[in-house]
């Protein structure tokens, strides 16, 4: 049917006009059935948060709970023992393994349906530690805790009244011992000290080669250890290991005596206080470490996250120059209290008038005119945010080192908008990625001599979503910006917890552990 327009002539179909409304009707239900139907989906995969009339959190969900949920029990009373399974297997408590095991053995094809267990309890942990990351502590708590609900809201309400106390307790008590342990940890990690002095702490055991900075940086929980132990079987670090230095703030923070006295009490609530009540002191030991070993000419090994950019360019400064001149730690990082002004020093170098002749000479005699210049070599390793999350969270519940999502993300995206002008600082630059589960680290960039940065388009792509990450993000759904890289293929998120087959593998899974359960019953 047409129409005739009055003024200008023109025809209007309205068949045309019927046909596009509706196809606009389709296309608006299609969207918001696609709505709820993702809506539904998150209601599912999130993890559940009960707040007080007041607004503040009031229960958690408990992993043990949630895999169950994601599994399809709605009682959690009906799998008893694999909520203990799951409960043992985010702890990675002894044994955990075997119990799974044994909890499937007598099923058909036990082998089988272990892996899918296995599978599902990992995918359960990448997304329940994939939200609520504002209260990472109390998730982290309610996993270490046994007590029950009541008595530990009781408990943790008391600890925290008196939390400050607490701490200003035992930092008085033990601040002379600290001072002597952390003397004592460096001269261990130095392995010498002036009455021993071993050959390769002399300079000239480097006269047919430079002695070696390696900096091994990215953020927190990205897989540094994991791509140190493959650099430490190469054929230069396989002989130069045993005698290098390795600087590491953790390490510091976890032999301080403090620290160590307040972990001892198990108060969970009581990590993330006590690792940053610590935090200054092992990176002053660690810096200390750091200026003794370039001074000594040693190979030395820097496991940090490297995020601050002043500080590792005046590092690297430092090494450049070290064989001229020693060096000490400069004042650090200082606001002015009068205008504001920043001041950040980190090393200074020792006057001539300062040295003394046991300063300039080292113990064989040897002057400092025989050290060459240091070889600055930079590794550098990223992964997803959320990866990186998720894995602190895990090494918290494993290992009691907490830090705070959000300093954690900052880490991350520092290091990586700093890389690329770090890259023109030294003499060679590694770049590698952890995104695998399970994989190895996989080298996505390489930079030798002058050279400029070589990188696959694709791969590198990681580094520029690193760099561009919400350092803020309450959840991998805040991370970044839409279109969000961990809704495309490739991604984790993508391929392994939204796997086309892990519905399948769950219904397996729950006919297998629905008949295992009502056997124990019995």
């Amino acid at each position: 049917m047409q129409l005739q327009g009055g003024s200008g002539g023109k025809v209007i179909n309205l068949t045309h006009v019927l046909v596009a409304s509706f196809a606009g009707l389709i296309a608006a239900a299609a969207a918001s059935r696609f709505r709820r139907q993702n809506s539904n989906k998150d209601k599912k995969i999130i993890p559940n948060l009960d707040r007080t009339e007041s607004g503040r959190v009031g229960k958690l969900e408990k992993f043990s709970h949630y895999v169950a949920r994601q599994m399809g029990f709605e009682d959690v009373n009906e799998v008893p023992e694999l909520c203990r399974l799951a409960h043992e297997y985010l702890r990675k408590a002894k044994g955990c393994e075997e119990n799974i095991y044994e909890y499937l053995a007598n099923e058909r094809d036990p082998d089988v349906l272990y892996l899918k267990l296995i599978d599902e309890f990992d995918r359960c942990i990448l997304t329940y530690f994939a939200f609520h990351w504002n209260h990472a502590s109390s998730l982290i708590s309610q996993v270490l805790s046994i007590d029950s609900g009541q008595k530990t809201k009781l408990r943790n309400i008391l600890l925290a009244a008196t939390r400050n106390q607490r701490f200003e307790r035992i930092t008085k008590n033990l601040k002379v011992a600290r001072v002597f342990n952390t003397l004592v940890e460096e001269m261990k990690a130095i392995k010498g000290d002036s009455s021993h002095c071993t050959e390769v702490m002399v300079p000239i055991a480097h006269s047919e080669r430079s002695p070696v900075l390696l900096l091994m940086g990215g953020g927190m929980g990205a897989g540094k250890s994991t791509v140190l132990k493959d650099i430490l079987k190469e054929s230069f670090w396989s002989g130069a290991a045993s005698n290098a230095v390795l600087v590491e703030a953790d390490a510091f923070k976890e032999n301080d005596v403090i620290y160590r006295a307040l972990n001892s009490r198990g108060h969970h609530d009581d990590m993330l206080m006590t690792a940053e009540l610590v935090h200054q002191s092992s990176t002053d030991a660690a810096s200390s470490l750091l200026v003794t070993a370039l001074n000594e000419g040693r190979d030395v090994i820097m496991d940090g996250t490297l995020s601050w950019e002043p500080f590792v360019e005046q590092t690297i400064s430092m090494a450049r120059n070290v064989h001229k001149c020693r060096y000490r730690m400069g004042v650090g990082y200082k606001v002015s209290e009068e205008d504001g002004t920043i001041t950040e020093n980190y090393w200074e170098q020792v006057n001539e008038t300062e040295e003394n002749d046991e300063a300039e000479e080292n113990c064989n005699g040897n002057s400092r005119r025989n050290q060459k210049p240091y070889r600055i070599e930079l590794v550098g390793v990223v992964c997803d945010g959320y990866l990186a999350v998720v894995r602190g969270i895990r090494r918290a519940i494993m290992s009691g080192r907490a830090v705070r999502v959000n300093s954690q993300l900052k880490s991350h995206k520092r290091f990586a908008n700093a890389f690329p002008r770090y890259c023109n600082l030294v003499d060679n630059a590694r770049l590698y990625c952890t995104n695998s589960i399970g994989g190895p680290p996989k080298l996505i960039g390489w930079k030798d001599g002058d050279n400029n940065l070589l990188v696959d388009p694709e791969d590198i792509k990681c580094l520029k979503k690193i760099a561009s990450l919400n350092a803020e993000a309450d959840s991998i759904y805040e991370l970044y910006k839409d279109p969000s890289p961990i809704m495309k293929p490739g991604s984790v998120w993508k391929d392994i917890v939204l796997a086309p087959s892990r519905s399948s593998d769950q219904k397996h899974l729950r006919e297998s552990i629905h008949k295992i359960e009502k056997t124990l019953r019995k």
